[in-house]
């Protein structure tokens, strides 16, 4: 049994968040799934979303890399920290005991692009040092506290990802 299977209810959701949560992370099918969707409603509409504008009322960008396997673009959208110029992702993945597959793409090519509601850029990934994981932490699971608690379901350390942008894409 995994830790995720032994998950316990966070004072600072209701009893239909934690049931609608469960929910939403019950497989990495189901992430994988409206995943899709995200970017796909992301693109569709994509004015505010950088700033929590859109439907989750958090900060989101649409992060592109290459596919380490495939050498095709893969989208993803991604609550995001910003942090001066740079932008800051967690690679949660909701706890499961993998790393999502964005991370292994960024981490073996990390030339990607990033859009934030219609401005798009080109960036370079790099992993967050010892000392900028301690500092932006923090920070991270105020912004979303779910990560605190999915940080709590697997030994895995969740990769704090800094895109830094290059220029216009």
């Amino acid at each position: 049994m995994s830790k995720r299977d032994q998950m316990r209810k966070p004072d600072f959701l209701s009893d239909a968040e934690w049931t609608y949560l469960k929910e939403q992370t019950s497989s990495l099918d189901r992430i994988r799934s409206d995943g899709k969707a995200d970017v796909e409603a992301y693109l569709a509409n994509p004015d505010g979303r950088s700033t929590g504008a859109g439907p989750s009322g958090l900060p989101t960008l649409l992060l592109t890399s290459i596919g380490r396997k495939s050498g095709e673009t893969r989208t993803v959208a991604l609550v995001f920290l910003q942090n001066g110029e740079d932008l800051v992702i967690v690679g949660s993945l909701a706890g499961y005991d993998r790393h999502p597959a964005w991370y292994l793409n960024v981490h073996a090519n990390p030339n990607c692009w990033v859009q934030l509601d219609r401005r798009k850029m080109a960036a370079v990934a790099r992993d967050a040092t010892e000392k900028e994981r301690k500092e932006l932490w923090p920070k991270l699971t105020r912004l979303l506290p779910l990560w605190g608690l999915f940080q709590e379901q697997t030994d895995r350390p969740f990769p704090i990802v800094i895109l830094a942008p290059t220029g216009r894409a």
